[in-house]
């Protein structure tokens, strides 16, 4: 798969103020995880006791988690209900602000395509099973 087909465009919003991203959607992360940019443009933020450190794929360095915030998300036009939370790094790569990983891609029921990653289904419903 090309780094194009795994970007896709997010709006995050809070309070009435938005910020708007091209992320990279995942697999194999197992978090969801945004740079600390994001809550501080957004003016949320909220700051863990005790930071923690997760291993990337690549295995180069670790992120260190210093917080986590909820936003709503627009993923690719279409509004996610109840929004997410998201891990707050604050050494994820300059290039990178948002990584979307497998637990929003399977609760949001997300499928590749060769135009990029999108819902399944319109608008997106959530199953208690």
């Amino acid at each position: 798969m090309k780094r194009e087909q795994a970007a896709a465009d997010v709006e995050l919003r809070n309070h009435g103020k938005e910020v708007s991203r091209k992320c990279l959607v995942d697999t194999g992360a197992s978090r969801s995880v945004m740079s600390k940019r994001i809550p501080e443009e957004l003016g949320i933020f909220i700051r863990l006791c005790e930071p923690y450190e997760l291993m990337p794929a690549d295995k180069e360095g670790k992120l260190k988690v210093i917080g986590d915030c909820r936003v709503r998300v627009v993923f690719q036009g279409v509004e996610v209900p109840g929004g997410a939370v998201f891990e707050v790094a604050d050494n994820l790569r300059e290039e990178t602000d948002l990584i979307v990983g497998r637990p929003e891609i399977d609760a949001w029921d997300i499928v590749f395509t060769p135009e990029g990653p999108k819902p399944r289904k319109v608008p997106i419903e959530f199953e208690i099973i």
